[in-house]
């Protein structure tokens, strides 16, 4: 079963701009690690909901999902970069969850 990592996300307007070119660096990295499937981006143009962004990473096994999380902490710590601080900074709030897909 493939792997989804699901991102949610409140983005304030004022810091907009500065996470999707954050995230998009992140999906264009994640793109190169073994076992990546596929990431989407979702910005939200209608509806009552509080979440504003949502990103998507699908991993072909959860062993790749494991291996990339390792490469991406050791990636955060090779530029001493922190994702969390940074989400502080641009007032970001996220959840997280990790799903198996398969087809229905």
């Amino acid at each position: 079963m493939q792997n989804v990592l699901i991102d949610i996300f409140i983005v304030p307007e004022e810091s907009r701009t500065a996470f999707l070119e954050g995230t998009r660096g992140i999906l264009a990295f994640l793109k190169t690690l073994p076992g990546f499937v596929e990431g989407y981006v979702y910005e939200k143009k209608a509806g009552a909901s509080r979440y504003n962004i949502i990103t998507t990473a699908v991993w072909e096994s959860e062993e790749a999902f494991k291996n990339a999380q390792k490469v991406m902490a050791a990636e955060n710590q090779r530029q001493h970069f922190n994702p969390q601080e940074k989400l502080k900074q641009w007032k970001v709030e996220i959840e997280r969850a990790v799903y198996e897909r398969f087809p229905y």
